[in-house]
């Protein structure tokens, strides 16, 4: 498999992108980080059980000069129905196999998912120690990886950007988890300029990103969130509430009257 991966970054398309080719003692196979897609994971009350079924790929790591490489393994797991017999052969051939799928460069990027996890929690004033994580990507509205934060009860706690394109999908200001600076993140154009993986991302409250994610509706990415939309949502469902009480009461007093 590392030689598949060599070859794939040298001699395919990633190599335009690049300043030299890699060399194979540059390519570690054990820094391989597993990386979830389930797009309706935020909405599963158990998210540990849920990841156990959910797809996932392998991502390698390789890092040269300036650059980030990141390197896809994944397999085959299921084949559709509605495609060609041809491409249904293909996938026969490459079913639960692992092979090399894309590969993104990074330039002036370190893409280093256990750095930033631990970089994020300890500025914010916590113990990366007493905190596990899990990547995942393909959520509503944010679509680029993220790392789901678990406590030491195995309970989801934060979210955090797993990197800097992910921090786009955060739109105006947020509350974060932060002890101990600010409790809200700027907009996403200024956060965007002031963090980077090095640096770590904005911690943020697992629970605001599963409202917020569960009710995106649109195709693309960008979360926005507005601190009064759950209350005024439970404030028109009071005012309803109310409003058909009233109406209800209306009624039965008019049929009082007329004797039914």
């Amino acid at each position: 498999m590392k030689d598949d991966v060599l070859y794939h970054i040298n001699y395919g398309g990633a190599r335009t992108e690049l300043n030299r080719d890699v060399e194979a003692d540059e390519v570690k196979m054990e820094g391989a980080y597993k990386v979830y897609a389930n797009s309706e994971l935020l909405e599963t009350k158990d998210i540990k059980k849920s990841l156990e079924t959910s797809y996932y790929k392998w991502q390698i790591p390789v890092y040269i000069d300036v650059f980030t490489i990141l390197v896809d393994i994944t397999k085959v797991t299921s084949i559709p129905d509605d495609i060609p017999e041809d491409a249904k052969e293909t996938l026969r051939q490459k079913l639960n196999i692992w092979t090399v799928g894309a590969v993104y460069v990074y330039d002036a990027e370190t893409i280093d998912y256990d750095s930033t996890v631990a970089t994020s929690l300890d500025k914010a004033g916590y113990n990366s120690d007493e905190y596990s994580y899990e990547v995942v990507s393909g959520l509503p509205g944010i679509r680029y990886p993220v790392a789901i934060i678990f406590n030491a009860d195995e309970k989801p706690e934060f979210v955090i950007p797993a990197q800097k394109s992910t921090t786009h999908a955060f739109i105006g200001e947020w509350p974060t988890a932060a002890k101990n600076s600010e409790k809200t993140t700027a907009s996403s154009n200024t956060q965007n300029s002031n963090n980077d993986n090095t640096n770590g991302f904005s911690v943020y409250y697992y629970d605001d990103v599963v409202r917020t994610s569960n009710s995106y509706n649109q195709s693309g990415i960008g979360l926005s969130y507005k601190k009064d939309i759950f209350k005024k949502n439970a404030i028109a469902v009071l005012i309803f509430g109310a409003a058909g009480i009233l109406l209800i009461i209306g009624i039965k007093k008019r049929n009082k009257k007329s004797g039914i």
